[in-house]
């Protein structure tokens, strides 16, 4: 009778399973590749996700437990917020404004003071 031999993604040794699913040698081998999988993910997306969590951590340190506040749009820039980076866009008083995952950003062309609101639904 054949045994079924398997090979082990992250460091190619032969193995035989002990059940149908199993594709690592050892579990600490299944975990390893898991992380490294999950680091990679984590470096791909740093360039999106570090920009969106240090806007996030600006509007949470200014809005504080407020519903609302307005700032200049020069004193967001001096604490290092980048108007290039949204989360995605939602409907406020009948037009689309960027997000920050909770937060709504409400500017006009013809005005430099920002509104921030914090968006109820989250």
């Amino acid at each position: 009778m054949k045994k079924d031999t398997r090979k082990d993604p992250l460091t190619g040794e032969e193995f035989i399973p002990k059940k149908i699913s199993q594709r690592f040698a050892t579990p600490q081998n299944r975990i390893i590749w898991n992380n490294q999988k999950a680091a990679q993910t984590r470096l791909k997306r740093a360039f999106v996700d570090k920009p969106l969590h240090k806007n996030q951590a600006i509007l949470l340190e200014l809005i504080n437990n407020k519903k609302e506040i307005t700032v200049h749009e020069e004193f967001l820039r001096g604490r290092g917020y980048d108007f290039n980076m949204t989360s995605h866009f939602e409907m406020w008083e009948g037009k689309k404004h960027p997000c920050i995952y909770e937060f709504i950003i409400v500017s006009t062309i013809d005005n430099p003071q920002i509104k921030i609101i914090r968006n109820d639904r989250y």
